[in-house]
């Protein structure tokens, strides 16, 4: 099933803080919660900690 997860990253790859909100859509699998995964993935695409990466809002 594929969800729409909005974001918000707060912080850039240097430790400079951004107020930067998106949405992107991820496929929900069974076995891992799907704010872990979106968590984990938008942290490696924009090269950023996992702390500097908010999930505001999951719709199916």
């Amino acid at each position: 099933m594929n969800v729409k997860v909005h974001y918000r990253i707060t912080q850039d790859r240097a430790g400079i803080p951004q107020d930067f909100c998106g949405a992107r859509h991820f496929v929900a699998s069974a076995d891992k919660a799907i704010e872990d995964i979106a968590r984990t993935q938008l942290a490696a695409d924009y090269q950023i900690p996992l702390s500097a990466v908010e999930i505001s809002r999951i719709e199916a």
